[in-house]
């Protein structure tokens, strides 16, 4: 059986790129506590401002974050239901694994009363 996944989307392309960072996978860790300024996202990191708003950026430009001007301040979110075509993405190719899996389990149960 070969199953192939198919919502490998650009989107989802994308998707991955932005969360393969890891700073920008820290930023989201850090975004799903709650929204939070620019500022106290840049906070942990011992790179520049112009270095974390190119991260943002990236967060954004994916659909993972969103950023809201609130007074003098950007505040960011994650995008509710963002990662659901990655989700999507990954259950597929579990199924894949698990199809792929099974028939060489049969395989091998199938060679083992040959010997």
């Amino acid at each position: 059986m070969n199953t192939v996944a198919t919502h490998h989307t650009p989107e989802v392309q994308e998707k991955f790129f932005a969360l393969g960072e890891p700073v920008r996978l820290r930023i989201v860790n850090r975004l799903a506590a709650g929204p939070a300024t620019a500022g106290e996202l840049a906070e942990p990191f011992n790179i520049s401002r112009p270095a974390i708003s190119r991260h943002l950026r990236v967060l954004r430009e994916a659909g993972i974050a969103r950023a809201q001007v609130r007074g003098r301040e950007w505040w960011y979110t994650l995008e509710p239901g963002t990662l659901s075509e990655v989700q999507a993405y990954l259950e597929q190719v579990k199924e894949m694994w698990k199809a792929a899996l099974g028939s060489f389990k049969d395989y091998v149960e199938g060679q083992e009363g040959r010997d």
